[in-house]
């Protein structure tokens, strides 16, 4: 394999990662409003701290989320080679963790007893 292929490779890879990082910026105008009413509201339930950091990491997280793409992406297109790839990355990288707050945001906490607690008739 030659370094012009390789190279070629690397850009479509490169313009791969953009783009995937790119795409939840589609819909950041939605996002921007649900996450604004979500931590303007006041929560009356009482839950864990983890579940309220989480819930608020994702909240913020999405509302910072072009201040993440947008330097990766102006680094990404100025450097050239590996590190190229690793600032284009970066944004999926974040998106993941993103991902893993919503999962763990509003966990309920897991019942010992069955959903029914009658005696069977």
């Amino acid at each position: 394999m030659d370094i012009a292929s390789t190279t070629f490779n690397q850009d479509y890879l490169l313009w791969g990662l953009l783009l995937l990082g790119g795409l939840p910026l589609l819909s950041y105008p939605f996002v921007v409003l649900a996450s604004l009413m979500g931590l303007a509201s006041r929560t009356t339930i009482n839950v864990h701290w983890f579940y309220r950091l989480m819930n608020k990491s994702f909240l913020w997280g999405t509302l910072a989320y072009p201040l993440v793409y947008i330097p990766c992406y102006w680094l990404a297109r100025g450097e050239n080679g590996s590190l190229s790839l690793a600032y284009a990355a970066l944004p999926l990288i974040f998106l993941a963790l993103l991902y893993l707050c919503f999962r763990w945001m509003d966990v309920p906490p897991k019942d010992k007893r069955p959903d029914n607690d009658k005696d069977p008739d």
